[in-house]
């Protein structure tokens, strides 16, 4: 068991997943804008009393199997990695690990990140979008009530987020 309270709360983390989220979005419209447009529609609304057109842009169904898969890398990969933490994480100074404290695989970290990713996947089919929806901010929003500060899915996939410190036993470090 973590020494002292190591553990990341939820600010810290909603924090650090708004700073992700707001890079990952950055990214994918740059790209849908500039390299590839599939990724974007177009919808042009004019006005009932005939003045200025209203344009808008919405995730193609292919922009949205592309934000999904984004989400997952991006989360995952930097998650198992040896940082241990999305460059949100970093910002917040928490990382993700096991129970031990260590470094997590790439299996567990994708299993980690199914509420952020999962989402976005299903968003094309209405009710299913809704319902995985709800249960992905629920398994976020737990982290707001349980005792090491876990979300289902960190509980799910065995893990902690823990401040960038955290010490896993009584020993001095480094010893």
């Amino acid at each position: 068991m973590p020494a002292g309270d190591p553990f990341a709360g939820f600010w810290r983390r909603a924090g650090a997943w708004f700073i992700d989220a707001f890079l990952i979005y950055a990214a994918y419209l740059i790209v849908a804008f500039f390299i590839w447009d599939d990724l974007l529609i177009k919808q042009v609304m004019e006005s009932p009393d005939g003045g200025e057109a209203l344009s808008a842009y919405t995730p193609s169904l292919l922009g949205l199997l592309v934000m999904g898969i984004a989400v997952w890398a991006y989360l995952a990969l930097q998650e198992c990695g040896k940082a241990q933490a999305t460059l949100g994480k970093r910002l917040f100074g928490i990382r993700v690990c096991n129970y031990n404290g260590d470094r997590i695989n790439l299996f567990t970290a994708s299993y980690r990140t199914w509420p952020l990713w999962l989402p976005g996947l299903i968003n094309s089919v209405a009710i299913l979008d809704l319902l995985i929806s709800l249960v992905s901010l629920a398994a976020c929003l737990s982290v707001a009530f349980t005792k090491r500060k876990q979300g289902l899915h960190d509980i799910m996939a065995g893990c902690l987020v823990v401040k960038r410190r955290a010490v896993f036993s009584d020993a001095p470090p480094g010893i």
